[in-house]
């Protein structure tokens, strides 16, 4: 427990814990208490109404000339419920822990899982935790890989409008637009883009977005190409930012003086056979750990040189012909409407004490299950990591949780096979022996981002260690190029030029 001692010194971790008093009013909840919408759309592993087992699945689809192959393996359904796992529902849902980060049904904690619960019976209500939230949208993905795609779909779209964290609309959006590509539904990727009617439900990908345009032939407007700039290579933003009005309005007049249109149409720069040349990247699309491999090679509409230079041009000009405006403005005294940034209101936070002992108490018990000392050290570190105002002990008892982790690496690569083996036994009774073995020779390495690698190069970075964030970004390369990651592997390696052009 030498990790320990580093965190906490001399204290003991297993006492003094704050209990928190339960009031279990029911176990085994009712099924019929779920909300319609999603009530034949939850995974069940027990019981008469069990309907979730492992497979693998590999599929190949075509949209708009442009081939995508998927393929996965699935591992333990993160939402699958387990009918005979105690429940227990708290009046006071402010005194129930959080989830854990990438939580599932099964490790939540008898109180979780009765606020879970609460969820299933209302999906729609603001504010939820939205650790409970992708519980749910974990098996909704399920489903939209390989289940009832188009209820699941009108869920999500339903959820979204609903839950505005970034990291949900982000996955959701991108997990939304592979449905209808691989599925070849245009109609359902017409019906996810006219759902947004809120900004943030734009908080995904530019080149899915642009892929979506190009599929249904649907022009970019202005506002499109100015909150794009950036994936145009455009980075001048000060008057995008501060005076979005006249910038629009400038720009406007170039996309109609150019194209004699008010829209900019992607086909006009993609022909038939360009689209066939285009660069694509393999990419994971779900959040959910069960299919995280699953992935798809998305062509790169926004590397396309046609459309990125005529959009950087224009912006360019535009930007130019905007200061020009602003001068002119100024000079005859008339008033410009500029959009001033909102003060930041700094909140220094009171460290949680009780939550610190909980979450101590759940690294301890994890000790022999390497999968789970990982995803506890993850929420240790995202918790230092909140107080690093508070005192500079935190931000270096989260250092210390991202090197244990790190270190632990190997381990959790042993333990998740292992694990991954041990699920596909227990299937052996829905698969003949050569289709078991098959399975366990397929089994792959622990798919999931190590947060460790990012979140020390930054806390490296802010504090100036320059050769030490180096150092982070070469053990984060050697770890994802040995474990078959590539896209993980470039964007550190990305991180190191950054960083080696500062050491200069």
């Amino acid at each position: 427990m030498g990790f320990l001692s580093n965190l906490f010194g001399k204290q003991s971790a297993e006492t003094n814990l704050t209990e928190m008093k339960n009031i279990p009013v029911k176990k085994g909840p009712d099924l019929l208490s779920v909300h319609p919408d999603i009530r034949d759309l939850i995974w069940l592993n027990d019981g008469p109404n069990k309907n979730y087992i492992l497979e693998k699945k590999e599929s190949i689809y075509e949209y708009e000339g442009v081939r995508f192959v998927i393929s996965f393996m699935s591992g333990e359904e993160p939402s699958s419920i387990s009918l005979k796992l105690p429940v227990s529902f708290v009046e006071d849902s402010v005194k129930v822990e959080r989830p854990p980060y990438y939580p599932s049904y099964a490790q939540l904690t008898p109180e979780q899982r009765g606020e879970y619960w609460k969820l299933l019976a209302n999906p729609y209500k603001p504010g939820t935790d939205i650790g409970y939230v992708f519980i749910l949208y974990y098996g909704l993905e399920r489903h939209l890989l390989n289940g009832n795609y188009e209820k699941a779909f009108d869920v999500v779209l339903k959820l979204r409008d609903v839950h505005q964290n970034g990291s949900f609309q982000s996955y959701s959006a991108n997990a939304l637009i592979l449905t209808g590509l691989y599925r070849q539904r245009p109609d359902l990727i017409r019906k996810f883009v006219q759902s947004i009617d809120h900004d943030f439900e734009l908080i995904f990908s530019d080149n899915l977005y642009l892929l979506c345009m190009f599929g249904l032939d649907i022009p970019l407007s202005a506002k499109d190409i100015m909150r794009m700039a950036k994936t145009f290579e455009f980075t001048n933003l000060n008057y995008i930012k501060k005076y979005p009005d006249i910038f629009e309005e400038v720009l406007l007049a170039n996309i109609q003086q150019k194209y004699n249109a008010d829209v900019l149409s992607i086909k006009d720069f993609i022909n038939a056979k360009e689209n066939r040349k285009l660069h694509v990247q393999n990419t994971r699309i779900f959040a959910n750990m069960s299919i995280i491999d699953t992935s798809i090679q998305v062509p790169q509409i926004a590397d396309n040189f046609k459309l990125k230079k005529a959009v950087y041009d224009l912006l360019e000009e535009t930007h130019e012909q905007t200061k020009v405006k602003l001068a002119t403005l100024r000079k005859n005294g008339e008033s410009i409407k500029k959009v001033m940034d909102e003060p930041k209101k700094k909140v220094i936070p009171v460290f949680n004490s009780d939550l610190e002992k909980t979450l101590l108490k759940e690294f301890i018990s994890k000790k022999d299950d390497a999968v789970g000392r990982h995803f506890s050290l993850i929420a240790l570190q995202n918790f230092y990591y909140k107080y690093r105002d508070v005192d500079v002990k935190y931000v270096d008892k989260c250092i210390a949780a991202c090197i244990e982790d790190i270190k632990s690496l190997a381990n959790l690569q042993i333990d998740y096979r292992k694990q991954e083996i041990e699920r596909i036994n227990m299937s052996s009774n829905f698969y003949s022996k050569d289709e078991i073995n098959a399975k366990i020779v397929n089994v792959e390495c622990f798919p999931g981002r190590i947060p460790a690698f990012e979140r020390l190069v930054i806390i490296y970075e802010k504090n100036k260690r320059y050769n030490d964030a180096l150092s982070v970004c070469d053990q984060a390369i050697r770890y994802y190029t040995s474990y078959g990651m590539p896209s993980q592997s470039q964007e550190f390696e990305e991180r190191k030029e950054k960083l080696q052009n500062k050491v200069m």
